[in-house]
């Protein structure tokens, strides 16, 4: 009879429960009411998470390049880590696919891009005519 081998024990302050131990690198969108700032939280397999948050009040671009520079920030603090003796940075960066979050990466910046778009036009909409929004929707003939 053979027994499953012990869960590993959890870096410290890290609730054993974590949603990101042992699964996949995940990220998630930061969403706030300033269409100016943007973010992201990403879930790595040891249970760390890091965030990375920016304001613009323009589009970022060009997305990919900015996509590779923020990926890029993270492989940063994932190395610091591991060259100060955390072996979960290691486990991190090489159980990671670069490539998707990277990709995952460029993809909350557009989302980021067109929240901003839809903001400006918004504002400038109700800059130039004191009506909008409609309070109410005209109804099809």
């Amino acid at each position: 009879m053979s027994s499953a081998p012990a869960p590993a024990a959890p870096r410290p302050g890290i609730h054993p429960r974590h949603p990101g131990i042992g699964c996949s690198t995940s990220l998630i969108r930061l969403e706030g009411d300033d269409p100016e700032v943007g973010g992201l939280i990403v879930f790595f397999p040891s249970g760390r998470h890091l965030d990375l948050s920016w304001r613009a009040v323009q589009h970022i671009t060009p997305t990919k390049e900015a996509a590779l520079q923020y990926t890029g920030k993270l492989v940063e603090i994932l190395n610091q880590a591991s060259g100060q003796g955390d072996t979960s940075a290691d486990e991190d960066l090489r159980r990671t696919n670069w490539v998707s979050v990277t990709a995952a990466v460029q993809r909350i910046i557009l989302d980021f891009n067109s929240k901003l778009s839809a903001a400006v036009s918004a504002k400038m909409a109700a800059e130039f005519d004191p009506a909008w929004p409609p309070k109410h929707k005209p109804k099809p003939h």
